[in-house]
């Protein structure tokens, strides 16, 4: 993906709202916006209006999860890619890791491969060998 793109698998949580907090958390401190920015926090961050100077950046630009169709999420939000879609995307219904980063890496020059270049994001959950949810894996584009 080119630049301002983002992507990070996780380990397999239920509650996607949660995944994404703990991911953006995660990199929040790897960031090291504490030490660099004297910000003690992710929401410190966000209300600093640091991002918006900035143009792109990674996860830390999207906040919330959210089950729609294809092209109504708004900026911000990360949609949930399901259903017939997820055939559509990666060729099954219960892709793994690698298949799905095999797409995002075949579709990454393709505006059709979500999230449209609408400055926010996706996820999927990836499946094990043994066919159970094994990972959550986040995607997007971020800044104009």
């Amino acid at each position: 993906m080119g630049a301002g793109a983002w992507s990070y698998a996780v380990p397999h949580r239920e509650d996607l709202q949660a995944a994404l907090d703990a991911l953006r958390e995660k990199v929040f401190a790897e960031d090291g916006y504490d030490l660099r920015e004297g910000l003690g926090s992710l929401a410190e961050l966000m209300d600093s209006g640091r991002l918006d100077e900035q143009g792109a950046h990674s996860v830390l630009d999207v906040v919330t999860v959210v089950h729609c169709a294809v092209d109504e999420e708004d900026h911000g939000d990360v949609r949930v890619v399901e259903g017939a879609e997820v055939v559509e995307l990666f060729g099954t219904d219960r892709p793994s890791l690698d298949v799905v980063r095999a797409a995002e890496e075949k579709g990454a020059g393709d505006i059709d491969f979500p999230p449209s270049f609408r400055g926010s994001g996706c996820c999927t959950v990836t499946y094990g060998p043994d066919g159970a949810p094994d990972g959550l894996y986040f995607w997007g584009v971020t800044g104009d």
